[in-house]
């Protein structure tokens, strides 16, 4: 996969997100936010929203395993 690249800002952005996602599923975090990224035009409000809607996914789908 080629990497992407970001402004630190953006970079700031990914990283908050982040801290909403459990430890041990940052990579799929990341993962999953390097393609929803691919082929865009990367400005600021993109990654920041798209950052922090695949951490909301994950973080949704991991607490609707354990109550389920």
């Amino acid at each position: 996969m080629t990497p992407i690249r970001l402004t630190d800002s953006q970079l700031q952005e990914v990283l908050q997100a982040a801290r909403m996602v459990p430890f041990d599923l940052r990579q799929a975090f990341l993962e999953q936010l390097a393609v929803e990224l691919r082929d865009k035009a990367l400005g600021d409000g993109l990654v920041r929203r798209v950052a922090y809607e695949v951490a909301r996914a994950i973080t949704w789908d991991t607490r609707r395993s354990a109550v389920g």
